[in-house]
């Protein structure tokens, strides 16, 4: 179990990527606090994890992610149950497609607060409970991006926006505290099956060709909370640029991707442009190639 031990902690958590992360989490080991705005969805999660037998704790307190003691709340309650946390996962989000000039203000205001703010509001409150004392064993923040960076989507201006500002409130926590023990990183999923993007229809099986499963997701978070990712940061993973590289893995004979080093060569050769956007980040790369062998 990659993350036995570990206690994260995933807001967004009752649906879509949020719910497929916590249950990929748990099943690595990690104990888990989950958050969102609806108890249901919450307990239907924790049900889940719990029908595993894993034996991990699971802790569900909703908040709403704007409204800071709320937020402030539920990770002290967090840090009560489970102790000093390993890794946040800050993954709520929001959306809503209009043309820009019919956009309705009090829409765009809400899209900006949940899906900046929210991250915000996450690791101020989240600062004081984690474990941060041991440079061998760093605290993740990882957020949930988007592919909206750095590719803008027409009508989706309120989300494309948030996505490009949280970008930049990433490269501010990773100046800001290059001297304490903790990483940044951002997950920039494509398209995926879930209510943010699909409404109702998310999860009904008629998904687009193009469009990713939740569970899809789930190792690029496995590998950031991991200990193989204690010295990864300031990192924007690409799932487009990963999914070239995971399409290649599983065309290359085993013996030519046992390492990066062997690997590399065949990336290079077939994919020069994906090569050069994931060279710095080796590690997932070879993260992955383990998990093929």
């Amino acid at each position: 179990m990659l993350l036995k031990g570990k206690n994260i902690v995933i807001t967004g958590a009752g649906r879509g990527i949020g719910k497929a992360v916590a249950i990929a989490c748990a099943k690595e080991g990690a104990n888990i606090g989950l958050t969102s705005r609806t108890v249901e969805e919450l307990n239907n999660t924790k049900k889940e994890i719990e029908e595993l037998g894993i034996g991990v704790k699971v802790i569900v307190k909703t908040a709403n992610i704007i409204k800071y003691e709320e937020v402030a709340e539920i990770f002290k309650m967090f840090h009560d149950e489970l102790g000093l946390l390993n890794g946040i996962i800050a993954n709520a989000g929001a959306s809503g497609r209009w043309a820009s000039h019919e956009f309705d203000s009090e829409k765009f205001s809400q899209i900006i607060n949940v899906n900046i703010l929210g991250v915000f509001n996450t690791f101020k409150a989240a600062y004081l409970y984690l474990k941060k004392d041991d440079k061998k064993e760093k605290a993740r923040f990882l957020i949930t991006g988007s592919a909206a960076y750095p590719n803008a989507m027409p009508q989706f201006a309120a989300y494309t926006a948030s996505k490009y500002g949280v970008v930049g409130l990433l490269k501010e926590f990773v100046l800001e505290y290059k001297r304490e023990n903790i990483t940044f990183n951002m997950i920039l999923p494509t398209m995926v099956d879930t209510k943010l993007l699909r409404g109702k229809k998310a999860g009904d099986g008629n998904k687009p060709d193009n469009m990713m499963h939740p569970f899809e997701l789930n190792e690029y978070y496995i590998f950031v909370m991991s200990d193989d990712a204690n010295r990864v940061n300031d990192e924007l993973i690409s799932t487009n640029d990963f999914q070239v590289v995971k399409n290649i893995i599983n065309e290359t004979p085993s013996e030519k991707r046992k390492n990066w080093e062997a690997f590399s060569k065949i990336l290079e050769e077939k994919a020069p442009k994906v090569h050069s956007n994931v060279k710095k980040q080796k590690k997932l790369v070879e993260f992955f190639l383990n998990r093929t062998n």
